[in-house]
């Protein structure tokens, strides 16, 4: 049985996950032109339950149907893990997978994986995303990781995780979403929300001097979602024009801040998700003991 989008949040699903597929067609599209890239990783923290919606094409309805078909299209081999903590979660994720993949060409080896001919595999586990595994990983991978918690509180990246990964491997992108308000998290103590700045920083510590992050903030939305984009210093502008269509066909915006072009407004813009608008204005005379970017 599909399900239906929830109306109070739909337009932030829809452009989510077309900015999702258009990040992932990216990395399809650039590492099949590179020499040095041999093989793709993508690991997905919080996978989901995979669950078909009325309306949309699988494929770009949820994070394992757009990690899948890009797969799919790569000319070079791609591994997929999807990380799915929730057992009941994970039941259901294992049984879309089964019911959606062979549409695309995947043959099920085994309970909790997946192969499409030599050169896809999709693997499935019943874990934390801050568990995930980087063993895997070569020097010449490009890896990809997405981050899709439901809040900030259920952020599903451990703070290690990129910098791990980046050394490992010089190629490395990421795409988290933050769920600053839902539910009226901005009503949970300041030092519980403080820690939400160090979330950002271990990746902002992690950064190499040829990528940088973009924070995209919804414009004009009471529930404060923003997306962290970590991604190539040379690829700021086109990444800047897929959160500007993503946003645009729902008839919205977003305000995007890049760290290495300018520092402050990503830490304002950080400030101003992470903080109520009493504690802004009180910041404005007496700073906050807020994490500081090195």
């Amino acid at each position: 049985m599909t399900k239906h989008l929830d109306v109070g949040r739909s337009w932030r699903t829809w452009a989510k996950h077309e900015l999702m597929s258009s990040f992932v067609g990216q990395e399809v599209g650039a590492a099949g032109r590179l020499r040095a890239v041999e093989r793709l990783g993508w690991i997905d923290l919080s996978a989901g339950d995979a669950a078909p919606v009325d309306g949309v094409e699988w494929r770009k309805a949820c994070s394992p149907g757009i990690l899948a078909y890009h797969a799919a299209c790569s000319a070079k081999p791609v591994e997929v893990v999807l990380y799915e903590i929730q057992p009941a979660t994970y039941d259901r994720l294992l049984s879309n997978l089964t019911a959606q993949l062979p549409w695309m060409g995947y043959v099920q080896h085994s309970y909790n994986l997946w192969r499409l001919g030599d050169r896809v595999r999709v693997r499935v586990l019943n874990a934390s995303g801050h568990t995930a595994s980087v063993g895997f990983i070569e020097r010449t991978d490009a890896i990809l990781a997405l981050n899709d918690p439901n809040a900030m509180t259920e952020w599903a990246m451990r703070d290690s995780f990129a910098q791990e990964i980046v050394d490992r491997t010089g190629w490395f992108r990421s795409l988290s979403t933050m769920g600053c308000n839902p539910a009226g998290l901005k009503r949970l103590d300041l030092e519980e929300r403080q820690a939400w700045f160090g979330l950002v920083g271990a990746q902002q510590d992690a950064l190499p001097d040829y990528r940088d992050l973009l924070l995209a903030a919804i414009e004009r939305d009471d529930a404060q979602w923003a997306y962290l984009l970590s991604t190539a210093a040379k690829w700021r502008g086109s990444t800047e024009s897929v959160v500007r269509t993503a946003f645009k066909r729902i008839g919205r915006t977003a305000a995007m801040a890049w760290l290495g072009q300018d520092p402050h407004q990503f830490e304002e813009t950080k400030r101003a998700l992470f903080l109520t608008k009493k504690e802004l204005r009180e910041q404005a005379s007496t700073p906050l003991p807020l994490w500081e970017a090195s």
